[in-house]
């Protein structure tokens, strides 16, 4: 392949790639086309020896081994449990996100740098666009606009919900290359660094999911304390003031979005207006009921559990999930896969901690992990394939932007040796 081609099939990836995540905004299925797209034309673009050291380094990853781990212990929930045929669906279609995953391992890996910057440059674009039509359908009660991007759900005022959820999530590695190029005194990036933060942080508490707004204040607390530790990112008595301002005029907004008992309801964590499931829609409802099926549960099955998204099945459900990773991960692939998963969370944190010391985008990774982590203790599904897409896509991304010194040299060896 020549030169030319692969730089073209190199730029083409990185753009599919910076868009598909705001793409959500639009639906799953639109999203999933963009990072397939992405994906395959990265592969397509990967065919020298180098591609040989990164699949070679991607089989020796500890992060590997501990996927393998995890699949293999939702296997035996998926043999043993009560549902076997519905659960080997499932456990499929996790299959298939975790080879997606590879796929996109490799790709970011062998990207070259200047197609990374392009990578990022489009993913902060496309973030504050998102932004501006999400705001635009929050606030204009534009029917039509709301229709063409929820579909049937363009009716709900919860429509945006799951927006502050990917806010929460994408939002840190926008914050961290307005950052960087701000600091390397790029003109524009110095003009637009603030208020762009600032119209991200108030898309998400625009949108309304309240996961996301305690996810995503969790991510910008240690973005925030990771920067200014390793950066020197000091906000000012103004910038303070500015976010606080932020926050108020967002919540405001809200208000005018979908009325001031609504939204009293969901700042207030008492249920929202003739709904009638008590606090926080019903969440400590459904995590009741998710305990009591744990309870109920014999030895051997707390540790295999009832395999993947079972709670449906199970007596005594309420919603299609338990809307908390950790009961889902404990009823339906026992404690056994909650461990496993949780020693591959805290492997993650641990090596992006690490990469924050020299790089914002190691801090970015550290930050959008823990909104992660956190929005998933009242979100959607764990095993929700575009939830998990998300979480993969940002710490691909900040292990590729973010690596450190070791993992350079790592790669030189393997190269050398090759």
């Amino acid at each position: 392949m020549l030169f030319e081609e692969k730089q073209i099939l190199w730029r083409a990836s990185a753009i599919l790639l910076g868009v598909c995540m705001p793409m959500l905004l639009v639906g799953k299925s639109v999203m999933g086309a963009f990072l397939a797209l992405g994906v395959i034309a990265g592969l397509l673009a990967t065919k020298d020896e180098s591609l040989r050291v990164t699949v070679r380094l991607l089989l020796n990853n500890t992060l590997i081994l501990l996927i393998v781990a995890f699949l293999v212990a939702c296997s035996v929930g998926m043999l043993l449990g009560p549902f076997p045929g519905h659960a080997f669906h499932n456990w499929v279609q996790l299959l298939m996100i975790v080879l997606g995953i590879g796929g996109l391992f490799i790709v970011l890996r062998e990207m070259p740098g200047a197609q990374l910057e392009t990578l990022m440059k489009v993913l902060a674009i496309s973030t504050l666009v998102m932004c501006g039509v999400a705001t635009l359908d929050a606030l204009t009660h534009n029917m039509q606009l709301a229709q063409a991007l929820h579909g049937d759900k363009g009716v709900s005022l919860y429509r945006l919900n799951f927006v502050s959820s990917l806010l929460a999530v994408v939002l840190p590695m926008v914050w961290a290359r307005l950052f960087l190029k701000a600091r390397e005194g790029e003109p524009f990036a110095v003009r637009i660094a603030l208020p762009a933060a600032a119209f991200g942080l108030f898309v998400m508490i625009l949108a309304g999911g309240r996961a996301g707004w305690v996810g995503g204040m969790a991510g910008l607390v240690m973005f925030l304390f990771l920067a200014g530790r390793y950066h020197s990112l000091a906000p000012k008595r103004e910038h303070w003031a500015i976010g606080f301002g932020v926050i108020g005029a967002a919540l405001l907004a809200y208000a005018f979005a979908v009325g001031p008992e609504m939204m009293m309801n969901r700042v207030s964590i008492v249920g929202e207006a003739d709904v009638g499931r008590g606090m926080l829609s019903g969440r400590f409802e459904v995590w009741a009921a998710t305990i009591a099926q744990i309870q109920a549960l014999s030895p051997l099955e707390k540790l295999y559990g009832v395999g993947v998204m079972n709670y449906r099945l199970l007596p005594g459900s309420i919603d299609m999930h338990p809307h908390n990773f950790v009961l889902q991960l404990i009823l339906e692939t026992g404690l056994v896969g909650f461990a496993v998963f949780m020693t591959m969370m805290s492997w993650m944190a641990f090596n992006f901690w690490r990469f924050a010391r020299g790089n914002m985008y190691g801090v970015a990774a550290f930050a959008a992990l823990t909104a992660f982590m956190v929005s998933s203790l009242a979100n959607t599904s764990i095993f929700r394939w575009d939830w998990l897409a998300l979480m993969a896509f940002v710490c691909l991304l900040g292990y590729r932007a973010g690596w450190s010194r070791s993992d350079h040299k790592k790669r030189r060896k393997s190269l050398n040796a090759a």
